[in-house]
């Protein structure tokens, strides 16, 4: 079972959780300190359920797949779905790794505190990217890479507080630590040797910093203790916040691999050198490549206020993106998931209807009007692009019925990318090859990427294809519709009422540099 579905959040995690932490928070207010000792992340001893790797999955063997898994956290910092994409700092980082070495990112969502390193030794991914550093005695369970950053300790205020930024400042504070922070002992010895006295409690389970930080805004918490990269993206996503002190040295973050995977830790070291490195007077030096990546969600006052819009934010608002109920009500009838279309149609077009590619392929699903049938004249609207869109892949995704649910998907996906044609040579490759023609993993993963080959596509029976984006083409899908399924629903009617945006001309100055393709066509002259 993927890990993505063994613990899911809720719906609307957001709004159940709400009730939870403002009576939590109220009980907080007057109690000492309430620390569970044996919180997961801290060092106490306890090795991970899987300590050693129970699996060979070497470099070769992940370039093999094309496929490089990484266990993260659903939070602000490291992964997240934004206006229907994938985002994070980490994400974005690793996934320019993977893009350097021709591998797509699947990305397995663990909960605050789960047995990461065991996620890891068990083969569930292949890098755990928490953005956080090593816990203290996991060398002997797993490698940690290079630096992927550095970051620091400090106490989060309401603004109106008159408490400053001194240690003798924290003097009867109701301090709140996230649920699972691994950094307990440490404060622990931190208000022993300051001497001055506070009380620590442990966040509720699940509840991120941000929401922390939120409640620290609001009043109903004296005061939080987050990474100083995420409170400097807090104070300027939330109003009525301040810094406090810092708390203890700056660290380095780090991302780990099993202890069998040594030429994955070298790859990733070599990549994370060129873009993090000391000069010679001990000063890190980021890469451009780096820089923007890191401004993008710790520096840029206007990104981190766009990347947390609650209605972009499907683990927030619930939607996907403002097509949801049209989706669903074209969708349904058809037998087909709408989660997996909106992930489709993210591929396609950014969710952009007036989207046009170079072959003239247009609006939300990049339909070619010769394909288009009645709706070929207005494709750069929403529910006729739809219409015409799902009409040609119902027909390709009950052509597959006799596939099991997941491969029938991979199937599907691959022939609205690919064509019938390039899809039927890669099949017969298969079983020329004794492969299955009928199993993704098996069979056209593999056969595909070999129509870019004189000696194997000369005999086929439509030619050269670059099949290798096909491949990164379906598993970029199903990774995206795994993580929407996380926060929505696949029934319309456990969904809140959605509204029906017939057509979005928002974003006609969008960021499409990941698709190079397309431009957005400007809308007709009134």
């Amino acid at each position: 079972m993927d890990i993505l579905f063994i613990s899911q959040h809720h719906l609307h995690f957001r709004k159940l959780i709400l009730p939870v932490l403002l009576l939590w928070a109220l009980l907080m207010g007057g109690c000492g300190e309430r620390i569970d000792h044996s919180m997961p992340g801290e060092s106490s001893g306890n090795q991970p359920t899987f300590p050693h790797p129970l699996l060979e999955r070497n470099w070769s063997q992940i370039q093999k797949s094309g496929v490089l898994r990484m266990i993260t956290f659903y939070n602000s910092r490291t992964y997240f779905i934004h206006k229907g994409g994938q985002a994070g700092f980490d994400f974005e980082l690793l996934e320019r790794f993977a893009r350097d070495h021709g591998l797509t990112v699947e990305v397995v969502i663990a909960q605050p505190g789960d047995d990461l390193i065991s996620l890891l030794n068990s083969g569930q991914g292949d890098v755990i990217c928490s953005g956080l550093p090593a816990p203290v005695g996991s060398s002997q369970y797993a490698l940690s890479t290079r630096p992927t950053g550095y970051s620091r300790k400090v106490v989060v205020l309401p603004e109106s507080t008159p408490r400053g930024t001194e240690m003798a400042d924290l003097a009867g504070l109701s301090v709140t630590i996230p649920w699972g922070c691994p950094f307990l002992p440490m404060l622990q010895e931190i208000r022993l040797q300051s001497e001055v006295s506070f009380r620590l409690n442990q966040g509720p389970s699940g509840v991120e910093a941000e929401e922390l930080m939120t409640l620290v805004a609001e009043g109903r918490l004296q005061s939080v203790v987050v990474d100083d990269l995420a409170a400097k993206a807090g104070m300027a996503s939330i109003d009525g916040l301040k810094q406090g002190p810092f708390l203890g040295e700056e660290f380095p973050t780090s991302w780990q691999i099993r202890l069998n995977s040594q030429d994955l830790k070298s790859q990733l070291d070599i990549f994370l050198k060129k873009h993090l490195r000391f000069n010679e007077a001990g000063h890190r030096r980021r890469s451009q490549t780096y820089g923007i990546i890191f401004d993008r969600y710790f520096e840029n006052k206007k990104t981190i206020q766009i990347f947390r819009e609650p209605e972009h934010r499907p683990d927030i608002s619930g939607h996907i993106s403002g097509f949801d109920a049209l989706i669903q009500r074209q969708a349904d009838p058809l037998d087909l998931d709408w989660r997996m279309v909106s992930a489709l149609i993210y591929q396609e077009s950014r969710f952009y209807v007036r989207a046009r590619s170079k072959a003239d392929a247009r609006g939300l699903m990049q339909v070619l009007p010769d394909f288009a049938g009645p709706q070929a004249d207005s494709l750069f609207h929403a529910a006729p692009n739809l219409r015409a869109g799902l009409r040609l892949m119902a027909t390709t995704y009950n052509s597959f019925a006799y596939l099991d649910s997941l491969d029938r998907w991979r199937f599907t996906l691959a022939t609205y990318h690919a064509g019938i044609g390039h899809v039927t040579d890669a099949r017969r490759m298969a079983m020329d090859f004794a492969r299955d023609p009928n199993s993704w993993e098996n069979g056209l993963s593999r056969t595909l990427p070999l129509l870019m080959q004189n000696r194997h596509y000369r005999d086929t029976r439509h030619g050269f294809y670059g099949g290798i984006e096909t491949v990164d083409y379906v598993e970029e899908i199903i990774n995206r519709y795994r993580t929407y399924c996380r926060f929505v629903p696949r029934d319309p009617s456990k969904a809140e009422p959605d509204t029906v945006i017939v057509d979005q001309l928002e974003g006609w100055d969008a960021d499409l540099s990941g698709l190079p393709d397309l431009v957005i066509e400007p809308p007709p002259p009134e």
